[in-house]
């Protein structure tokens, strides 16, 4: 358990008793006794610093890309052409991944940095709310990377705010020559924390049903685009057909030349709920692959004979992971994916064609809807092994319907064809059917590009409402680095050796710093680190020595008012002669007077 706490109530020179518990909850170990860990009493005198200490500093957080580059989440927005419907270019990198420390204490460290980075994320459901996504990451400062993970429920629909979700891990093991100033060692370490923050399916994945239900206002267009052979996407209005803008909103598209940019050569068709085929099961698929979406623009690398040489987040700077499963990856649909799974399991029947219907069944999506001879168990994580059909990481031509049908009842499968060749891909939590006459050739390189928001009104109206872009970015970095406090006992400045003085003066028989009436206390201030103290009386003869050594850079020292021999000091003028380790002096006085008691 994490557990920073700070007293700004305490007062300097005071001894203070603390004691830290935990409390052990249903375990074993506790035994009947008592589930709170031992009461061990401690003790700690806060105290002014001397000033010789450079207290270190915190930098901001950056991110950093799969090529060590910084990028900027707060670079400006692309616009939207309101007529073309064209972005002027990608989105910026993802502003939903933010780290910092629990408690910062620079006195416990050297420079260094902390680094955590995306390993890979788990699907949710947050459609039906039945699991939230998890992020995992791995966490690496000074000492050993630590792997942990962050779990966040996006909303069905929009939030109207952000969710945030986070979680704490061991950021960086202080320094042993700087803790064991105060009594530690290095089996302690600072805690660092990790914060996400999501909004909901209408913002990522379930675009078209956030148009159908006016969140945020209505609209004819939604969903990513792809292009080739240009620098920037060149395909006017490149989703603007679609049921919404036919007004067919039982969604069978018979026009499918145009819903997800184009590629010559190539007939796209982007299986999205309430835009190119009916509502379900498509827009509780989208609930689950928006919880691993992200706002960037991919090139996608082709091979030879169907081979895929990489696929490349460039807004990021990092490769895109293939996955035999839905992930924050990529894979291809093709009749080898369904090795495993029962053509009678399959909505269609048929695992030697290809129909926007099996995209229902790759897995783990059976494992959250039941379908395809699934278990509706809310994936993996209730133990049981994901299943259905799985992603390929190359290109087969596969007899293809590509086809758009409203429903996904069995009558509907009986209407789907054989219309060509082709094979499916998943990219960024969407799905496509390729049809082609011919594998693309080695070399060709394909663009998409994905954005988190919606995109209102109609051609000549278009305005994009940006939403915050999730870190769903399995190779990105963020990095926060640091400088510890230096400290040096033998350094001091004729300012600070001017500040040096006496609490309180002149003294008044007692004072607020005594616990009893036979204690007296006269503390010296501003002091360096390491001092020699010499008290004089008026008449110049040597009352006491005192040697100051605060290891911890404290710059305040308690006197007792006794003299050399024990006794306390009577009233009159006092003299003091400060010695520092470079030399430097500071002479001063204060006054005591007592009363007879």
């Amino acid at each position: 358990v994490p557990f920073a706490f700070t007293d700004n109530g305490v007062r300097n020179g005071f001894r203070y008793f603390y004691s830290v518990t935990a409390f052990d909850i249903n375990s074993v170990k506790s035994g009947p006794s008592s589930l709170e860990s031992p009461l061990v009493t401690k003790t700690v005198t806060p105290r002014a610093p001397s000033g010789q200490e450079a207290v270190g500093q915190i930098g901001a957080v950056q991110l950093l890309g799969g090529d060590g580059s910084t990028l900027d989440p707060t670079a400006p927005t692309a616009t939207l052409n309101a007529t073309t419907a064209i972005f002027s270019g990608p989105a910026p990198a993802t502003n939903a991944l933010s780290i910092g420390f629990a408690a910062f204490l620079p006195q416990l460290l050297s420079s260094g940095n902390v680094t955590v980075t995306v390993d890979s994320i788990v699907p949710g459901s947050w459609f039906n709310g039945v699991a939230p996504a998890q992020y995992w990451f791995t966490g690496v400062g000074a000492g050993a990377p630590v792997k942990f993970s962050v779990n966040i429920m996006g909303a069905a629909t929009s939030a109207p705010a952000d969710i945030v979700a986070s979680n704490s891990f061991p950021a960086t093991a202080i320094s042993t020559s700087q803790s064991s100033r105060f009594g530690g060692d290095s089996t302690y370490s600072l805690y660092g924390s990790a914060t996400i923050r999501v909004n909901g399916d209408y913002r990522y994945t379930n675009q078209y049903r956030a148009l159908v239900n006016g969140d945020p206002a209505p609209g004819f267009s939604a969903g990513p685009r792809w292009w080739a052979g240009a620098v920037n996407e060149n395909t006017n209005d490149p989703n603007g057909i679609n049921c919404l803008v036919v007004a067919t909103f039982s969604c069978t598209l018979t026009n499918l030349s145009r819903n997800a940019g184009a590629i010559a050569g190539v007939q796209i068709m982007s299986v999205a709920g309430y835009g190119t085929v009916g509502t379900e099961p498509m827009r509780t698929i989208e609930g689950i692959t928006s919880s691993v979406f992200r706002a960037a623009d991919f090139k996608w690398y082709w091979g030879a004979a169907g081979a895929v040489d990489s696929v490349v987040d460039v807004t990021h700077k990092v490769r895109v992971k293939f996955n035999r499963k839905i992930r924050a990856s990529w894979g291809i649909l093709n009749d080898s994916s369904f090795t495993n799974t029962t053509a009678a399991g399959t909505r269609d029947g048929n695992n030697a064609r290809l129909s926007w219907m099996d995209w229902t069944c790759v897995a783990p999506i059976p494992n959250y809807t039941g379908r395809c001879g699934g278990v509706a168990n809310f994936g993996s994580s209730a133990g049981v092994p994901d299943s259905g059909a799985f992603l390929m990481n190359h290109a087969l031509l596969t007899p293809m319907a590509f086809q758009s049908t409203s429903g996904f009842t069995a009558a509907a499968a009986a209407t789907l064809a054989t219309t060509g060749n082709g094979f499916g891909i998943y990219l960024n939590g969407h799905f496509f059917l390729m049809q082609m006459p011919a594998l693309p050739a080695a070399g060709t390189v394909w663009n998409m590009r994905t954005y988190a928001g919606n995109i209102t009104g109609a051609v000549g109206s278009y305005t994009y409402v940006p939403a915050t872009r999730p870190a769903a970015v399995p190779g990105l970095r963020a990095q926060i680095a640091y400088t510890g406090s230096a400290f040096s006992a033998a350094t001091t400045t004729d300012s600070m050796m001017n500040s040096i003085h006496t609490v309180p003066d002149p003294y008044y028989v007692t004072n607020s710093l005594e616990i009893t009436a036979n204690t007296k206390v006269l503390r010296f201030v501003n002091l360096p680190a390491q001092s020699i103290i010499r008290i004089y009386s008026s008449s110049g003869i040597l009352v006491n020595v005192i040697s100051h050594n605060d290891a911890t850079a404290g710059g305040e020292q308690n006197w007792n008012l006794r003299n050399r021999n024990n006794q306390f000091v009577a009233s009159g003028v006092y003299f003091y002669h400060v010695e520092a380790p470079d030399g430097k002096t500071k002479v001063g006085r204060f006054t005591v007077v007592n009363y007879a008691q």
